[in-house]
């Protein structure tokens, strides 16, 4: 196996039948092999059951205030949008939105926001460089079978002094500690995992500036369901999101989780990465 950031030679990790884990003895990346690869199109088909609940307006808010600081309400480029929750939020704040995605169950809500969207990989999309003010990737890099590329092309696309937001799993997150290949986490769809080490240098070596990664969140879905079976449950982004409606409902698990995540983000612990960088 090659490292699929640095082409060194990776060696074996973990293995569980389905989807075998390699570290890379260079730069300490750790790329998944899944024993059956099933074209994008079949893999991510049906992959959005409905619109996702609404829980994370109130970030998607924050995060938007924040650029808007930074970049003016100006061109937003959502890659992998999904549903269109994020794409929603910005459109209502009066940015001008861009949305990628390859699920045809994500693409048919994505339309009806009235976003411009395009289907298929960015990569495919040939947007002219430095055109977007705000650039955003959320839980689409550890899909990614060559994800130096594709955050290469995130740098293109965006203007000088423009932002990108960007989160994926953490590889060194409480969850996979504990719960190890088991976590629902490390599944075949998911070919990177990245710690903030290895998403902060790979950002830093594409061009980005002012890179600051965080850690965040616990995967709770997991810790409530218990330790799964060797080959895991996958990820269920419908589940996810009617647990966070369900935090987001109760004052005290707001309070609660506004101190764990203050915790995750000085201890480095938390099961995802939020990474801000600039061009």
């Amino acid at each position: 196996m090659r490292c699929r950031i640095c082409d060194a030679k990776a060696t074996l990790l973990m293995d569980r039948g389905d989807l075998a884990l390699y570290r890379c003895a260079r730069c300490d990346f750790v790329s998944g092999e899944p024993s059956h690869y099933l074209p994008a199109d079949e893999r991510y088909e049906g992959y959005y059951r409905g619109p996702v609940p609404s829980a994370p307006e109130a970030r998607y808010g924050e995060w938007l205030a924040r650029a808007e600081a930074a970049v003016g309400r100006g061109r937003l480029l959502e890659v992998g949008a999904g549903s269109g929750g994020l794409v929603r939020v910005a459109l209502a704040r009066g940015w001008q939105v861009d949305a990628t995605e390859i699920s045809e169950s994500g693409l048919k809500m994505l339309r009806e926001t009235g976003a411009t969207v395009f289907a298929g990989d960015v990569g495919t999309a040939h947007y002219t460089e430095g055109t977007f003010d705000f650039v955003v990737s959320l839980e689409v890099l550890e899909h990614l079978p060559v994800p130096v590329s594709h955050l290469r092309e995130l740098w293109r696309i965006t203007r000088r002094g423009g932002l990108l937001l960007l989160t994926t799993p953490n590889f060194n997150g409480l969850s996979r500690w504990l719960l190890g290949i088991r976590w629902r986490v490390i599944d075949p769809e998911h070919l990177g995992y990245f710690t903030s080490a290895t998403l902060s240098r790979a950002l830093c070596e594409v061009g980005y500036k002012r890179v600051r990664v965080r850690s965040r969140s616990l995967d709770v879905l997991s810790w409530r369901r218990g330790t799964y079976p060797a080959r895991g449950d996958g990820f269920d982004p419908q589940a996810s999101a009617q647990l966070r409606d369900a935090v987001e409902a109760s004052k005290l698990l707001r309070i609660g989780k506004t101190g764990i995540n203050a915790m995750l983000g000085i201890t480095g612990v938390g099961d995802s990465l939020l990474a801000w960088a600039q061009r």
